[in-house]
């Protein structure tokens, strides 16, 4: 086989039930200049069976194996070392491509000057399927990568030399790809391609919750490390109003919503682009909403905010603040997840 204009990296663990229809949701692209490769980490189902099955059939599609469970880093890391082509991109062993997703992306990257991008994706599998419309120009993405990661990690495709500059690091498994993204961030251009194309599975498997909590703990520091990276100074107590600001966790004290809407004024005021001043300002409806405990106090609280009026609240999500603080509803409770209808990833 030539050498490929690109290389599709996947990799798979126990991936039996899916990974038949993501291996053809690659191999079927509209792009068909193209290497697949399977990073099998030990599955011990029938995943390697299958995907060489394919393989057999398919000249495209390479199959590397590991004798254990070594880990998803590890995998995306050696993968990426045998890629072979000008453009590099992530696909999830889970996950369906749309038909036109690699076309699409390789054309925008060839014709801007972005390094790497992402796109909007569709979420399917648990409850009715949604489309996540993340931030998509660059200036969006750099205000938001202080708080949490807004590229869909199985959308990706960048140019070779984002790889080649940096890899995944083992200390920050769980949060791997915000890790990445953060520091390329700091280096080369970023952007989602602003509609779906990818199908994003949500499934039980995915995260227990002594997983979450260890991958709250890994992108605490991320996030402090990217607000270093992008010369925002910090003290001690700004930093910890920071991380409570995407904290899944209630906000049970007044003096902490004021000490937030304090700090997220004065990043709001030292940013000078326009879209990176909203993805701001979108952040003190996330921290309302967890502070709905505090009832009347939040309400009050948000609704006198000189922030309120940048973040683009539509109605809906204002009516549904009110109901909330009036409910006094703890986030992540049943309750508050049943009444959870406005689409914030808060």
């Amino acid at each position: 086989m030539s050498t490929p204009l690109l290389s599709v990296v996947m990799p798979c663990f126990n991936a039996q039930r899916w990974v038949e229809g993501a291996i053809d949701s690659i191999l079927t692209q509209t792009h068909t200049h193209l290497e697949l490769i399977v990073v099998d980490d030990g599955s011990s189902d029938s995943s390697v069976k299958r995907i060489r099955k394919i393989a057999n059939t398919d000249a495209r599609l390479r199959l590397l194996t590991a004798n254990c469970n070594t880990g998803i880093v590890h995998a995306l890391n050696y993968g990426i070392e045998e890629a072979r082509g000008k453009f590099i991109a992530r696909m999830d062993a889970d996950d369906i491509c749309m038909p036109n997703r690699l076309s699409q992306q390789i054309s925008f990257l060839e014709q801007t000057s972005c390094d790497l991008c992402g796109s909007w994706f569709v979420e399917f599998g648990q409850g009715i399927p949604r489309t996540v419309r993340w931030p998509h120009t660059e200036s969006a993405l750099r205000a938001a990568m202080i708080f949490q990661n807004t590229i869909c990690h199985p959308t990706v495709m960048a140019r070779r030399e984002v790889f080649e500059q940096f890899r995944y690091r083992e200390a920050y498994q769980l949060a791997e790809d915000y890790d990445l993204f953060a520091r390329a961030s700091t280096k080369f251009r970023l952007a989602n391609i602003p509609e779906p194309l990818l199908r994003y599975r949500r499934h039980p498997q995915q995260a227990t919750q002594a997983r979450r909590n260890d991958m709250e703990i890994v992108t605490r520091q991320i996030r402090l490390q990217a607000l270093q990276a992008q010369g925002i100074e910090a003290t001690p107590e700004e930093q910890r109003l920071h991380n409570l600001i995407r904290a899944p966790s209630s906000i049970y004290n007044t003096t902490d919503l004021e000490g937030i809407e304090a700090w997220l004024l004065k990043l709001y005021k030292a940013n000078d682009d326009k879209e990176g001043k909203r993805i701001i300002a979108s952040q003190w409806v996330r921290a309302c909403i967890r502070a709905a405990p505090l009832g009347h106090n939040m309400w009050r609280i948000y609704r006198l905010s000189p922030l309120r009026a940048s973040a683009g609240i539509n109605l809906m999500t204002h009516t549904d603040l009110r109901i909330l603080s009036a409910l006094k509803l703890d986030y992540g409770s049943n309750a508050f997840s049943s009444l959870r209808r406005f689409g914030l990833s808060a």
